[in-house]
Parts: C-alpha cells; structure tokens; sequence
C-alpha cells in the first residue's frame, strides 16, 4: 500500500466530533479515520453501503435491546408449529403485542420509525425475500413475501406488523394474506 496522504475537506462540525470520538478512544484523528474508512470498504464488500451497515447495526442493536434472539430457522419453524396447535390465537396475540412493544420502542428512538421498521424486517429472521414499506402521506403500505414462510409464520408475521404499526399510531386499513404473503395498508 501506498504511503503517500492526501487532503480531504471535512465540514468542520464532522471533524470536531470525530476528533472527540477519537480522543475518547485514546487514537489519533488519523488513525480513527482511517480505521473508519477500512471499515466502510468492509461493508461494501460484503455487499452494505456505510449508510445500510449503519442502519442494520442499528437494527441489530434495537433486536436485542427488545429481547430478540436468533434461532435456526427450522428450530424457530418448529416451535411456531407446535404452539400454533395448542394456542394459535394465543400465540398471535403474543406476536401483536411484541410488534407493540418493538413499534414503541422505534417510535420513540428513531425520526423515522416507518424505515427502521423495514430495515427490522429485513434483518429479523424472517427470512424474507421482498420487504417493501412505503409511506405515502398519511397511508403506510407494507408488503412482504417469502417463498418459505410458513402458514403459520405468515400469520404471526402479519400480528407483529399490525402490532407494530398500532402502537407508532397507525390503524389498519386492509389486511390481506396467503402462506409466504402479506399486504397490509395503514393509515395514520
């Protein structure tokens, strides 16, 4: 590598608490950067851009804040089976009420709750392969397919959302589901 520097302008209110940062973490300002920049460069080759690695850090950080944990999808598939047999309606107010407690929480932490929302379903081990949330005034659309999401997970999924959305102060407009899809609209 080369070890020649080159000049980069900064706004001034960036360098002030990036040289804070730095200080508190006994690093020189260079050296903080340039760790900073190395990391962002590892982000995009795995495929993240620094803004997308930030918000899933974010995200994750927010998971286990609320007690989320990871679990090998055919354990997680398996245990929703089993207490959707005994409990169903159950277990789908519990999925409600969690949504409740995770769409508080981003409400309250986050400017735009309705983004970190997708950016949760899109981290959380749903396994999803399309999340679409769009905001549109006062209508939020959420969207979301999966082609191994069980009936049962579909159905948990679609609580969770509307107890999310619920609890950032949003009522559910059309809530519409098949095994692996839900689309659900929202007005404030």
């Amino acid at each position: 590598m080369s070890k020649s520097k080159r000049l980069v302008y900064v706004s001034e209110d960036l360098l002030k608490e990036v040289m804070e940062v730095a200080r508190s973490e006994g690093k020189s300002l260079g050296t903080y950067v340039e760790e900073s920049l190395e990391l962002a460069l590892s982000a995009k080759r795995v495929g993240y851009s620094p803004k997308e690695a930030s918000e899933l850090l974010e995200v994750m950080h927010a998971n286990r804040i609320l007690g989320g944990a990871f679990v090998p999808l055919d354990v997680f598939n398996h245990l929703v089976r089993a207490a959707y047999k005994s409990g169903g309606k159950r277990l789908k107010e519990r999925w409600y009420e969690s949504g409740m407690l995770h769409g508080k929480y981003l409400k309250e932490r986050f400017k735009n709750p309705i983004e970190v929302f997708k950016s949760f379903l899109e981290a959380a081990r749903w396994d999803l392969n399309e999340v679409e949330v769009k905001k549109e005034g006062e209508i939020v659309k959420v969207r979301c397919f999966s082609t191994i999401l069980t009936k049962e997970g579909t159905e948990t999924l679609l609580k969770y959302v509307e107890g999310a959305l619920h609890s950032m102060g949003y009522e559910t407009l059309k809530a519409d589901h098949i095994k692996g899809m839900i689309i659900l609209e929202f007005k404030r």
